[in-house]
């Protein structure tokens, strides 16, 4: 689940560092998505902590992503890991 959290929020990029920055720079982000992604399947409440996350910790005068960024970038999180789920769930043939 952490992989497609770090694919999903390096590819966004909310706040443009790559290619320059190191691949990890968003890791305690991507941590504490995590954690909340282990908390709650409901999108919204993840869009929100997903923008409260990286206001936290980067300010709104750096992270200029808008709720409905969040909240797209909460459903495709919210898709792949019940994806994950899925093909976990299905017996081997």
């Amino acid at each position: 689940m952490e992989n497609i959290i770090k694919q999903i929020v390096n590819a966004w990029d909310p706040i443009s560092l790559f290619p320059g920055a190191p691949k990890d720079e968003y890791s305690f982000e991507i941590n504490e998505i995590l954690f909340l992604v282990k908390k709650t399947r409901d999108v919204s409440t993840l869009a929100n902590g997903i923008e409260s996350i990286f206001e936290r910790n980067f300010g709104k005068d750096v992270f200029m992503s808008t709720y409905n960024e969040c909240l797209e970038i909460a459903h495709l999180i919210l898709n792949e890991v019940n994806l994950l789920s899925v093909s976990k769930d299905k017996p081997l043939l």
